[in-house]
């Protein structure tokens, strides 16, 4: 059991970066001008090429680098694709929910000990995309193209969604586009407070601010610079009274001797915060992540005892807890949860069919069926949970 200080709602950590290099083919981005009149005396050059920054000699060196020194450039490649858990043969045996995202941002102001892009992130610097013309005309074109589809999409798969928004004013510029188009559902994901920026927009429907949540002792030993767990509640309660719909994602949850002493309280905490009816759907999932991350966090957090404790390549070659131990986490926190939400959609991420049975007592038939359940799960929620349960159901195996 970790111990928490009793600490009021406190805030994520405003990021600054000591340096802001700025390619010439963004230079006259609307994104770019807010970005600068954010931080007038911040050093800002003005460059043909990626950033002269010297790359460390070692992955640890490198993430510590990289979150000083800010890029402002266009996205080379294309904004939208599909979840890589949906794409990869290496999930084959994963269920995924069928999600798309889009990379506005490369790296993380945040400092989590167990993100997975300590070992990922190859350029000493955290980068932002300002081509935003070319990302609107993406998104416009495939969501006209699959007008019977509902496309879910998300922006926290290589960031968090929120953390920046201050400076990048992406909020202000997704809110109001995506919300002419009827058959989407974008989502926020982040572990920060930082939603004013959205208050003062109407989302229509189609936009989802949801949050990845864990005990507060959690946060303080884990989640570096990011807001407590009450802010993040308290962000929730505003967007969902200015029309957001609100999403949780109880990942990753973590094992250490103890920690139902934190994990059952901590539901209880969430569900006094927001009512079931609030939430249009939840998400499950625990520690996971490449072996070559292990290194890097020894190196860069040498007293954390994450990576100490006993875990073991799954059959997407990331390193987990072994299966009876994550089914008796999930198992137990989906019996807290259903204590309070009883009928709130709630999936579990990038686990199998056996794990899905075992811990929850169903199991989608495959990858297609996740899907299905958390639109049904959303459509229900709009509807202010009043359709027949027998909706939700998920097929058995």
């Amino acid at each position: 059991m970790y111990r928490a200080t009793n600490s009021p709602i406190q805030a994520s950590l405003p990021w600054r970066p000591r340096q802001v290099w700025i390619d010439r083919q963004v230079l006259n981005s609307p994104l770019t001008a807010h970005l600068c009149a954010q931080l007038p005396d911040v050093p800002t050059t003005v460059i043909d090429g990626p950033p002269p920054v010297a790359e460390p000699d070692n992955q640890a060196a490198l993430m510590t680098s990289a979150k000083r020194q800010l890029y402002l450039t266009a996205q080379k490649g294309r904004f939208l694709r599909a979840c890589p858990g949906a794409s990869s043969r290496n999930t084959a045996s994963h269920l995924c929910c069928g999600y798309m995202i889009v990379d506005l941002i490369y790296n993380c102001n945040y400092d989590c000990t167990y993100c997975y892009l300590q070992s990922y992130v190859n350029a000493p610097y955290l980068t932002i995309y300002a081509n935003v013309e070319q990302l609107f005309e993406e998104l416009s074109t495939y969501l006209l193209a699959h007008p019977q589809q509902l496309v879910r999409i998300g922006s926290g798969e290589f960031s968090d969604s929120l953390s920046l928004d201050t400076l990048t004013g992406f909020g202000s510029l997704l809110v109001p586009f995506v919300r002419q188009f009827p058959n989407v559902l974008f989502e926020f994901k982040t572990k920060s407070d930082v939603v004013d920026g959205l208050l003062d927009l109407d989302p229509a429907g189609r936009v989802m601010v949801s949050w990845s949540i864990n005990p507060e002792a959690v946060v303080q030993r884990e989640e570096h610079k990011t807001a407590s767990l009450a802010a993040r509640l308290h962000a929730a309660q505003r967007c969902r009274d200015a029309g957001y719909k609100i999403g949780l994602h109880f990942d990753p949850l973590l094992y250490y001797p103890g920690w139902e002493a934190d994990y059952e309280p901590f539901v209880a905490q969430v569900f006094t915060a927001l009512a079931p009816a609030d939430v249009a759907y939840m998400s499950m999932g625990s520690l996971r992540f490449t072996p070559g991350l292990q290194e890097v966090v020894r190196t860069r957090f040498p007293k954390n005892r994450l990576m100490y404790e006993e875990l073991l390549p799954g059959a997407d070659g990331k390193m987990r807890y072994f299966k009876p131990l994550r089914t008796e986490m999930y198992a137990k926190m989906h019996t807290w949860i259903r204590r309070y939400a009883p009928d709130t959609g709630l999936y579990l991420c990038m686990e199998s069919q056996e794990i899905w049975q075992r811990a929850l007592g169903h199991a989608p038939t495959c990858s297609t069926g996740v899907e299905q359940y958390i639109q049904a799960s959303e459509r229900r929620s709009a509807l202010g949970h009043e359709a027949p349960l027998q909706q939700l159901t998920v097929p058995s195996r």
